[in-house]
């Protein structure tokens, strides 16, 4: 799992200032000139921007090049030969500080039905199936304002994998027969928690806080606050999760790392065309004070 939690520390940075950090340490390539751009010609009509010549360490063999896709999402790719394992993670600026107030819990429950089947590979298992007798690994977290999304497989399986996992984000099921199912992972997922003391420590400084203030909420959910609460309300849990997907998941929010044995060509060129249909919404990241 060294791969996932490298890049979930690398996508733990804030999507809005990705971009900015990597102005200081990559030289853009030029679109119109020299063999850099011959590299990813099939792909430039999705392709914004290609950034090249990142500074590293001098002791690091890996190749670098960061990605800027017409949709606005922003993309690490790191070409290492030697790897035995391949990986990747999606982080999305958004989590949940954007739960509704009458549906406490929602981006942790949008987290959890999001692995569970697209348009694409409708079987629900298709994912954890695939990673599974592949020799690999998954999972992902909901903090305050990220999503992140992270998985490691076999070196010659990336491209299947990532093509299962790029439909998270364009086509997802949201498939009813799943939701009872996963509500109760997330109720005991709480359940869970509710012995750690660190957890506690975070209840109690959510609970002296603002009450206007979303930091107040209780971000994990359990059965009341997405199942007994809400039919109170006539409140279907489905419809609301398909609207917040459908408004807070944005490609100009998502930063991408994907490593690899393959070139930083061939993984140009491998996915490019996989996650430039993730829908651009034009979101502006909010902040919170």
């Amino acid at each position: 799992m060294l791969c996932s939690t490298i890049f979930r520390k690398i996508l733990r940075i804030n999507c809005r200032s990705y971009i900015v950090t990597t102005t200081h340490t990559m030289a853009p390539t030029n679109p119109s000139k020299g063999k850099k751009l011959k590299l990813v010609s099939r792909r430039l009509d999705d392709i914004l921007s290609v950034h090249d010549g990142i500074v590293k360490s001098d002791s690091d063999k890996r190749e670098y090049r960061g990605l800027q896709l017409n949709n606005g999402l922003k993309i690490m790719l790191i070409s290492d030969p030697k790897t035995d394992k391949s990986a990747a993670s999606m982080d999305v600026n958004v989590g949940s500080l954007s739960d509704p107030k009458e549906l406490e819990g929602l981006a942790h429950f949008c987290e959890h039905m999001l692995f569970l089947g697209t348009e694409k590979y409708p079987d629900e298992d298709e994912y954890s199936k695939f990673l599974s007798q592949h020799a690999g690994n998954s999972n992902a977290y909901t903090s305050d304002d990220h999503t992140n999304y992270y998985f490691d497989v076999g070196h010659k399986h990336l491209k299947e994998i990532l093509d299962r996992f790029s439909q998270f984000f364009i086509c997802p099921l949201f498939d009813a027969s799943c939701t009872d199912r996963e509500m109760n992972a997330v109720h005991s997922e709480h359940e869970k928690n509710v012995m750690s003391d660190g957890w506690r420590l975070q209840r109690l400084d959510k609970a002296t806080a603002n009450p206007n203030h979303p930091y107040s909420q209780f971000g994990t959910g359990n059965k009341e606050t997405l199942d007994s609460e809400p039919k109170k309300k006539d409140i279907c849990v489905r419809d609301e999760l398909l609207k917040f997907h459908d408004s807070m998941y944005s490609a100009n929010i998502m930063a991408l790392a994907v490593l690899g044995r393959e070139s930083l060509d061939e993984l140009t060129d491998m996915v490019t065309p996989m996650f430039s249909s993730i829908k651009n919404k034009q979101l502006t990241v909010e902040t919170y004070t």
